[in-house]
This record gives structure tokens, C-alpha cells and sequence, in this order.
């Protein structure tokens, strides 16, 4: 599981399930008291309001997990909750930027600044999350080589903190955190010709040390700093923001970092790219990257006529 998942997870169980449902006895939990809990953000009755539908079916899908480890564990008798009330909604289908867009988003971001230029040109080219763009740091690019190696997030992770106004209450706070990813999701594959000509520009420009983060955080943004990381760790909604500020800039409303992965997705397919060779660079799951751009794959059945 990719530590940002992990996050949202956390945050969902300490915001959702554990206020509602923490004082209750495990063998006394039911279905009944699930489909309340459910209904209750349905309803807009839960903290924070009225939940989408997709939330709402993780949030159970969360609890339904929760008991079905305990009863592996033989912590609690196992619990018949019936049919899920929410069913899983099939993804949004990826909508990747045209020839055309990509290069006028390139073309506003060099005029805006070699390192705003970095921080689209690198998920363009390599497709990468945001929070792997995050926690990217020039000791992870070969430019010898001409290799990059991706085995980090940066996320925001919530903690209790006392709050300011009293010793015996607590509030909510976000704070950075790095993150190795999963050994499964590590991954180190070649950098395309144009971005590693960019990246060498950067590097001779600015000879960073290998510990900077690649992406810079941007000084007129104010934001706070956090004790636990380094001064210029960038803020992925400080990279978000801008990323859609170009992309207005450059005729694309709503730009986001998810659509520059599947531009970087469908790319790779066009120029040839097999889906065993896609997931590995991407770090998805071959099941999941067909349903995502399974129209921009070429279906080839030549090979049989070679067998038998």
C-alpha cells in the first residue's frame, strides 16, 4: 500500500468510524449498526457533512475489513453483515492532454520558470504522483546514466496535537512526512531524452546538492514550515495550485496531476510500450492500468498463427 493511501486511510478511520463506533463493543457490533453508521453520512448527520457516495462505500468497505482481520486474528467472532449497501463506482476513464495541449502547457511553464517547467515536464515523462514528485530528490537521478529511481513519497499525515486553548483537549494537525514506497511499488527505469536534457540544464544552472527535493518549494507561497522536515520540502498543494495556473494560462481549466500521468500513460502506448513494461514504470497493477486505458491499447492476435 502506497504511504499516501495509508494516510487517507488513517484520517478516514480517526474522522468517520472510530468517533462513531470506538465506544462500542466488538461482539456487540452488527449489520444494524453499520447501516446506521452509513446512513448517517448518507444523511449529512456525520462530522464534517454529507459524504459522497464513493467515501461512503470506502468507509464501509474500511469497517468490513476491519472485523474480517479481527476474526482472522480469532480477536472477534465473525459478524454476518450481508450485502454491501454501496457497490464499488467505476473509475472516471483517463482523459490525457492532446498533442497540442501538451505543448502549449511546456511552453507556459518555460516562460514561468525553469523550475515550474520541471514540475510538469517530470510527471509528463515518467508519470509519476504528485507525492512521488514530492519526495524526489536529486540523489534519485542518474544523470550519467540517464536514470531516474523513484522509491519515495512526501505526504501530509494528521496527528493530535494539544490544543492551544487547553491542556486536556486535542486538535487536528497535518504535518509532512517522508515515506518509502512498498518494495513492490520502487521502481528505476531510463529518463526520456527531453527531460534529461532539462534536468542536466537545471543541474549545471544550480549545482544542488543531492539531498535538495527537485521540485522547489515556491518562496512566495508563506506556508508554514514544518520542525520534521528540511526548509525547502515542497508542499503538494503549493505544486497543485500551480500546476492549475498553467494550465489555465494555457487553455486546459482544471488541470490536474492525475492528468498528466495519463498523458504520460497513453504516450508510452503509442510509442509501443507493452502494459507488463507500463505497470512496472508506473508502479499500478497490470488489472488496473487495462481497465484505465485499455482504448489506447492494440489488441495483436498475429502470434497465433505461429503456434501449432
Amino acid at each position: 500500500m502506497r504511504p499516501s493511501s495509508y494516510a487517507i486511510y488513517q484520517s478516514y478511520a480517526n474522522k468517520y468510524i472510530l468517533p462513531y463506533i470506538g465506544n462500542i463493543q466488538a461482539d456487540m457490533f452488527n449489520a444494524d449498526i453499520l447501516s446506521s453508521l452509513l446512513g448517517s453520512y448518507c444523511k449529512g448527520n456525520g462530522k464534517g457533512g454529507m459524504l459522497s457516495q464513493y467515501t461512503v462505500y470506502l468507509l464501509e468497505s474500511m469497517v468490513r475489513s476491519m472485523f474480517h482481520y479481527g476474526v482472522k486474528k480469532k480477536l472477534v467472532q465473525e459478524i454476518p453483515f450481508g450485502k454491501a449497501e454501496f457497490i464499488t463506482i467505476k473509475k472516471k476513464e483517463a482523459v490525457p492532454l492532446s498533442e497540442l495541449e501538451i505543448q502549449q502547457l511546456l511552453y507556459v511553464a518555460e516562460k514561468q520558470g525553469k523550475d515550474i517547467q520541471l514540475q510538469i515536464s517530470i510527471p509528463i515523462y515518467t508519470g509519476v504522483t504528485l507525492s512521488e514528485l514530492c519526495g524526489l530528490k536529486w540523489e534519485d537521478i542518474n544523470l550519467e546514466t540517464g536514470e531516474i529511481y523513484v522509491h519515495r513519497n512526501l505526504v501530509r499525515i494528521q496527528h493530535n496535537m494539544p490544543a492551544s486553548n487547553s491542556t486536556d483537549s486535542q486538535e487536528a494537525a497535518t504535518v509532512l512526512a517522508e515515506c518509502e514506497l512498498p518494495e513492490n511499488m520502487c521502481r528505476k527505469f531510463i529518463i526520456p531524452e527531453r527531460l534529461g536534457s532539462l534536468l542536466k540544464a537545471e543541474s549545471f544552472n544550480k549545482k544542488p546538492l543531492e539531498g535538495n527535493y527537485v521540485a522547489e518549494l515556491d518562496k512566495k507561497a508563506g506556508r508554514k514550515k514544518s520542525v520534521a522536515m528540511p526548509c525547502d520540502a515542497p508542499d503538494g498543494r503549493t505544486l497543485q495550485y500551480r500546476l492549475k495556473t498553467a494550465g489555465e494560462k494555457a487553455g486546459i481549466k482544471g488541470l490536474t496531476f492525475k492528468t498528466l500521468r495519463d498523458t504520460f500513460a497513453v504516450l508510452c502506448l503509442q510509442a509501443g510500450g507493452d502494459v507488463y513494461s507500463l505497470a512496472y514504470v508506473m508502479g499500478s497493477g497490470i488489472p488496473a492500468l487495462c481497465e484505465r486505458y485499455g482504448q489506447w491499447m492494440v489488441r495483436n492476435d498475429g502470434f497465433l498463427k505461429g503456434i501449432g
